[in-house]
Order: structure tokens, then sequence, then C-alpha cells
């Protein structure tokens, strides 16, 4: 009698951009699935499988008629919609919110179009997966998850089918294809179909055989059907039958129970795609944060103010974004051509938003301020801190102003004065200031806005200075701080900080089996007489420095505010090197054995073990000094490469491997090849100290403030400019500070605020950041309402508003 199966799982793995661009992605998509509703009418017995949106997207642009012949197929049970994602994604470096959004955007399309959401998940490429992704998942609805990398000589695993739990406690059951890969080549199904049938028996369950010609599209050939239809009518041991990844579940989810527990992320394989094309991981991490950043508020706008809602340019600049999450996208390991079509569309992708933020600028209203000759309006979606630094820039009038001394003075609407500082503007003209520069720190809402009025005033420029917030000192030859503490200890280092380092690197495009990056090739060295204080005031002090090494030239910025507890580094590097990586040294006083990283849906603790590391926007190192728990946070802006020895971090800031090269092939000097990361970059790191909760609470704060600072416009009149209608009882009439939303403690943060689904409601997303319990409350100014619940560590919850004040939790499908 057989009693086990083995499931066959036809699908043609097509990746839409790698060794291609995305127009033969798209041109191979159209060939696949023509090609696969060909075989189904032939042959009754096949299943074709397939998920990622995009494709069926684009099926539908370019040959409805194909489209329709899909569903029909669907609806027959024949075409199965797999997986359910807009795409398959890395996993390792995405932020939270793009991860929900690819389930959200694929499963919201196929229910409209197949009415078939999957309960499986899966990126079968994706090089490994987060120790947040379980509770996404769970939250999604999703039963179980399959992944094939990374493979049994990369990670050992218990058991190939696995109960799967997140660092929050979820838990899906997970699967690992154990029988070849996710496809098959044009010559060894029946080797495959053999293996399958020793492990069912071996295993005395049912397995999943993944089949099809795949990555440059392909699936079912008539070939291989002929193979498996014979294979069949000979095989009495186990029952072979064509298959899905649902009904795949439904057959094994009965050995849940006996499945081990495997807790935590599936590492590690390929770290040099934690470094690979930098250019897109920063243009990535900038884009999730603008795009949620403008979609929140353009949600108040229309929430309050009844501004038309955005639904279709936030949907293009959202869809322009996530597709740059391929896996072979934004790990870097695609040609060059592909990248240049990457950083074009996240290109695309801000242009809507800086439409969408100023259209929403404009529609506020404040009543009480008069006519502002230079105006100054903010908006902001982050907690980071109430006051927080602000730069912009200006003209002080229409013409210059030929004589006289003029000073920009700075004033809130109410005519109180406040300090500023001017700075040198990005015009290096002569006109007597006719171009001017400041920054201040400005008192602003957590989601909202705030108005200013700049005045050009005839006096001498005042050069106010005051004391940083942090204690540290420069080296006047290396241009590097060697000391830098607070009130809790006076240095918090050993050496000179954010030194950079030049390593050796001669990993392929993924770093196959390279598990660290240590040998260092050269340091640069700092120009004599380069170290200057460009900047000094009553805001802040800016430090710089120039170093070479070789061809390539290191400028950098340090940052020091008054008011501001942490320290900023900006980083501008002419890089021309190759088969080298750069890496930025952080020698530490923190002799511990690991530290606490950001993932995607969370944060992981990593050992000190000198190996290369991925991680999302922060890390923090944390000991107990004279019985004092103190902390040392990193913030960065798209570095996620990352190893930690000896108290030292060094994170990973440039690295020059060939374009989508492998191992395999053999590079010589000659022919010249093309290599990542050639050019100017530009880097942002914040270095915050002091007590470990405050510093654990605020990082990711400090993260979302990084990547998404508040939006500033000068010369932009004050007053509702457009509006479809009034705003709601005039909420906000005669105020020019406007807070619309407000969620308390700081560490639980407000990671989406969108329009509902069915354009009724108010969806707020939102998440504990540092894996601290955390009685939490969201503050509503319409209708005036407070939410109170409890998030517990690294929990993500979604919230659903009705206008008449009434609310509830839903999953993250809305």
């Amino acid at each position: 009698m057989q009693e086990n199966k083995i499931h066959l799982i036809c699908n043609a793995h097509l990746d839409p951009v790698w060794q291609w661009q995305w127009e033969e992605g798209y041109a191979e998509a159209i060939s696949t699935f023509r090609t696969a509703v060909q075989l189904l009418n032939e042959h009754e017995e096949l299943i074709f499988n397939h998920n990622e949106a995009v494709l069926y997207e684009w099926i539908l642009e370019y040959d409805p008629y194909l489209f329709a012949e899909i569903q029909r197929l669907v609806k027959l049970g024949r075409w199965a919609i797999s997986g359910g994602w807009y795409l398959q994604p890395d996993v390792n470096i995405p932020g939270t919110e793009s991860i929900i959004r690819h389930i959200l955007k694929g499963q919201l399309f196929f229910q409209k179009h197949f009415q078939k959401p999957p309960q499986v998940a899966y990126n079968f490429d994706s090089f490994g997966h987060s120790a947040g992704l379980p509770q996404i998942l769970a939250k999604a609805g999703y039963k179980m998850y399959i992944h094939m990398r990374p493979q049994k000589n990369d990670l050992l695993l218990p058991a190939d089918f696995y109960r799967w739990q997140g660092i929050d406690g979820s838990e899906v059951l997970g699967y690992r294809i154990n029988v070849g890969l996710y496809h098959t080549e044009y010559e060894n199904l029946e080797q495959r179909l053999n293996d399958g049938v020793a492990l069912a028996v071996n295993l005395k369950h049912d397995i999943a055989l993944f089949w099809g010609i795949g990555d440059h599209g392909g699936g079912a050939t008539r070939n291989d059907l002929k193979i498996i239809d014979e294979f069949i009518k000979k095989e009495k041991r186990v029952e072979i039958v064509h298959s899905t990844p649902d009904i795949f579940y439904e057959s094994i989810r009965k050995f849940a129970g006996e499945a081990p527990v495997v807790k935590g992320e599936l590492q590690r394989i390929f770290t040099g795609c934690y470094s690979s094309l930098s250019r897109i991981k920063r243009a990535a991490q900038k884009s999730l944060y603008k795009i949620t950043q403008a979609e929140m508020l353009r949600t108040m706008s229309w929430w309050i103010y009844g501004q038309d809602y955005p639904e279709k340019q936030l949907n293009d600049a959202w869809e322009k974004h996530l597709f740059n999450d391929f896996h072979d996208i934004l790990p870097g390991t695609c040609i060059e051509p592909a990248e240049k079509d990457a950083l074009d569309f996240y290109g695309a992708a801000e242009q809507i938003i800086r439409r969408l933020n100023f259209e929403g600028a404009a529609a506020f209203n404040c009543d009480n301020v008069k006519k502002a000759y230079l105006p100054v309006v903010i908006m902001n979606t982050n907690k980071c801190d109430k006051m927080v630094p602000v730069e912009t820039e200006c003209m002080i009038s229409h013409r210059p102003k030929w004589s006289g001394k003029w000073q920009l003075k700075l004033y809130k609407a109410d005519g109180t004065e406040i300090p500023c500082q001017e700075e040198q503007p990005e015009a290096l003209l002569p006109f007597n200031g006719w171009r001017r520069k400041i920054s201040f720190m400005a008192n602003l809402p957590q989601v909202g806005f705030n108005y200013y009025i700049l005045k050009a005033v005839e006096a001498e420029q005042e050069h106010k200075t005051t004391l940083p917030y942090l204690n540290f000192v420069i080296d006047k030859i290396d241009g590097l701080i060697h000391k830098l503490g607070d009130s809790y200890l006076p240095n918090y280092l050993t050496g000179a900080l954010m030194k950079p380092i030049v390593v050796t690197d001669d990993g392929d495009s993924w770093g196959t089996d390279y598990w660290n990056y240590r040998n260092a090739a050269g340091k640069f060295e700092t120009e004599s007489e380069s170290v200057h204080t460009i900047e000094k005031g009553a805001i802040r002090n800016i430090y710089q420095s120039v170093m070479t090494y070789n061809h390539s030239k290191i400028v950098m910025n340090t940052i020091a505010y008054t008011q501001f507890p942490i320290l900023e580094y900006r980083i501008r590097i002419h890089w021309h090197e190759e088969k080298k990586r750069l890496k930025l040294s952080i020698p530490t006083i923190f002799d511990t054995d690991k530290i606490f990283c950001e993932v995607p849906g969370g944060a992981v603790w990593r050992l000190a073990d000198g190996d290369e590391h991925v991680h999302n926007r922060w890390f923090m190192l944390c000991k107990k000094h004279n019985g004092k728990q103190i902390a040392f946070g990193v913030v960065n802006n798209g570095q996620n490469g990352i190893d930690f020895k000896n108290s030292e971090v060094r994170l990973s800031v440039l690295r020059s491997a060939a374009y989508c090269h492998e191992q395999g092939f053999k590079l010589d000097k000659y022919p010249v090849r093309k290599y990542m990361d050639q050019g100017v970059h530009e880097v942002k790191l914040f270095v915050v100290i002091g007590d470990r909760e405050k510093v654990q609470k605020s990082l990711s704060s400090y993260a979302d403030y990084l990547s998404a600072p508040p939006i500033v416009y000068t010369h932009l009149p004050i007053g509702r400019i457009s509006q479809n209608k009034q705003p709601q009882k005039d909420l906000f009439k005669n105020l020019s500070y406007q807070e619309f939303l407000k969620t308390e403690p700081y560490n639980v943060r407000l990671i989406a605020c969108k329009r509902s689904s069915d354009g009724d409601a108010l969806i707020l997303r939102l998440q504990e950041s540092s894996g601290i319990t955390s009685e939490t409350s969201v503050k509503l100014a319409y209708p005036s309402m407070e939410i109170k619940f409890t998030m517990l560590p690294f929990e993500i919850k979604t919230i659903r508003v009705d206008t008449d004040g009434q609310w509830r939790e839903v999953n993250i499908i809305d």
C-alpha cells in the first residue's frame, strides 16, 4: 500500500532581473506563461504553480487574453496561485514595512483577480531569512513557509520539515527543499524522482519535489512530462501526484506535532550580498522611509482636511520600490545595466513622493499666521526627539542685497525669536550672501506640521558658540575622534572612531564561501593641514578632514550638536579600488561576546566571532559599568554588513567586487572588467551613547529620522492653497503647530499610516522596536481619541480606525 506521496510541484523560477534587464524578464514571463497554458491543455494531470504578482500584472497589461486563460485554469484547479507575494524579495535587508507590502500587494492582487489567496508562502532563492519573518507570515494568515537557501552545507537544521519560531514567539511551519533545487535541469528529472522516492520512504511522510526548467523562465517540457508519466507507471512504493504548495501543506500538517522547533533566523549564505552595490542599499533604505513618510502625511491630509487621497501615485511609488527588493537586485548580484535601472526606479519613486509631499503641505492651514516674506513650513512623521535639528536654504531677497551686512533671524509663528545658525549653502556664489543656509532646533509634532518665519535683518552676523552635548576630543593630526564620553563614562573608545580600513576582498558578487573580511590591505592617511572646524555656532560644530589611499579619497565631516544627544557623520567617499572593501573601525570598551542588531521584524544578538553578518539600520553594544547599564549604538543609512571581534566593530561601507561575477569565472587583468561601487558615495551615520534602556529604545527612532528627516519648505506661502472641503470642524484653525497623531512610548514605532484598502478607514501599523514589553498609547486628533494596548517585545499590530472612532486590531492584509 502506498502510504506516502511525492508532490510534484511544477514551477518556472523566473528572475525578472539578474543577468538581464527587466524587459527581458517581462518577455520571458509572457513566453513562459503561454507555454504553460499550452501544456496544461495538452496534459490533463499537470498543475502549474507560480507566484509573483508583478509577473501577472505584466501579463494583464500586455496580453489580456492570456490572463483570462490563466483565470480559467485557476478556477479549474489546474493553475495554482502560490506564494502570494509581489515578488521573491531579499528578506535580510528590507525594512519590516517593505516585506509587509510585498505580502499585502500580492495578496490583494490575487484576491481581486483570482479569489485564491494561498496558505503557503515561499522564497526559494532568497539568501537567508530574518528571525522577524515568522510573525509577519503568521499575521498575514500564512500556515507554512518554503525556502531552499541556506542549504544543508551552509545551515544545519534538525529536519527539513520543522516549526519555525520567530523572535517574538510567533510560529509557522517551515519546509526546506530537500530534493535538488527549486528547479530541474534538462537531463536530471529521473534522478530527482528516484531521490524523492528514497527520501519519502525513509521519512515516512509526504515530500515535495519542485521541478521545471527555471531562472530564465521555462517550466514544464513535453519530454519531462513523458518521463514523469512513465516513472509513475512503474513506481509502486509511493504515490506520485501533480500538486501545489497548499495541497502539500494540507497533507503534511498532520505531522507538525512531531516536527522539531527551529528558533530565530535562517542564516548564513552569500555574505558579500550584505554590501554589494552599496548605492542600491542606501537608496532602498531612503526610499522606504520617504514613501511611508509621504503616505502618512497624505493620509492625514485626507483624513482631517478631505484632500484627495493619491492612491494611484502612492501605488506607483510602492511598485517601483518593491521591485528593487528582488533578491538579485537589492543584494547586488545583477549586471551593471540592471543596477542603473534600479537607481532610475528609486529616482522615479522619489519624484512622485516629492510632488505628493508638496501637494500635502499646500492643503494645511494656519489662519493666524500673517503672510511672511520668508515662511518655513516643516512636516514631520517620526518621534526621534521633541526638538530635532533642521537645516534649510533660502534666498534672502528676489535680487542680491548688494550693500550692507545681512543676518537671518528665525521666529516662531507668534513672533518669538529662536536661535539659528548660518552655514555655507550649496551654491558657491559671492553675491553678498544672496543664498543662505541655516540650521536650527525645531519643535515638531510626531506626525504633523509646524511653521516658522525667517527675516533678513541688516546687521553683522552673530557667531554664538555653545559647548557640544557630548564630550569628545578630535585628534589634530588624523582628524578622528579618539575620546568620546558623557556623564556615565569619560571615554567609550579604545582607539580612533570611524577610522577607514581597506580590506582585501577577492570574493565574487555573492561572496560565495567567504565568511569574514578582516585582512587589511591598507589604510587611509589624513592629508596634512586638512583638519578644520568648518562650521561653529549655537546649533552645531562641523569638523572636516580629508584622507587618501591610492586614488581614493574620503572627506569626513563630523557633526556635534549642542542640544541633540548624538554624534553625526557625513562621509563623502571617492572610491577607485578593485577587489577591495572599505570598512569603518569602531573600537570600543565593550568587551562583550555579542552585539544587538536590528533585522527585519525586530532585533537579534550576534556573536563576536569576527565573521561578516547582516543587520539593518542599527547595532548596539552594552555592558554594566559601575553598577550602571550603558550602551553604544550606531545608526546607518544603508551599510548592512558588519563584523565584531575583540570589542571592535567593523562596518562594511563599500565593496568593489566584479559585477554579476561567480567565482568559477576567472578574472584576469585583461580584458578589463566592470567593478562595483566606483565613484562618489555619500554615507551618513549616527553615534548614540549613554544609559542602555534609553539608547535601546531610541535607536529605531533615530534611524527613522536619519532615513526620512523632517521635510522643510522655504518660500511656501502659509495658509490653505488648495482644498476640496473644509477641515473636519476646523480642527487646527489658528494653530501653527498641528499634531495629528502621537504614539507612546518611545520604542513603539508607527511604521505605517494609510487609508484602508476599502477606502473607508484609517490603518495604523505599529512595531515594538527594542524588545521591551510596553504599555502603548495612540492619540488621534480626529476623532479626538486615545487607544491603549500592550505591545509585547517586537510585536507588530495593525489597527483599523473608523470615522466614528470605533477601532479594532486587524491582520496585515487590512
